[in-house]
């Protein structure tokens, strides 16, 4: 029976280049996985039909219509997401039960967003 050798980690391994690129390389990898790849959450796809642009600074979205209701995700100026046509309490559904200050997204053309 072959005998498998597992060579000894030196502390010389860690250090150089080439171990910040395998490592970041590594981290990068873990980081697609554990958020569900390669597509982006909050990104619309035009799934609802309504797509909307993030005119704030920063929007929070929320688990539900209140300023109260626990914060998920913090989109910024220029994201395009999907939405629905609710709207309660100033708040506006987005897709996958989220909900985001209606003020602060703009429908873009040609969606039905009304």
């Amino acid at each position: 029976m072959a005998r498998i050798t597992v060579p000894k980690i030196e502390a010389s391994t860690f250090k150089g280049w080439a171990f910040v690129l395998v490592a970041g390389v590594a981290l990068t990898v873990i980081a697609l996985l554990d958020r569900g790849g390669l597509n982006e959450v909050g990104v619309a796809d035009g799934s609802t039909g309504c797509q909307l642009e993030v005119t704030a600074d920063e929007l929070n979205v929320r688990t539900g219509p209140s300023p109260g209701a626990a914060l998920v995700e913090t989109l910024t100026r220029g994201t395009v997401v999907d939405g629905t046509r609710v709207v309660t309490d100033g708040f506006r559904e987005l897709e996958e039960g989220r909900w985001a200050a209606d003020q602060f997204l703009t429908p873009l053309p040609n969606t039905n967003c009304a």
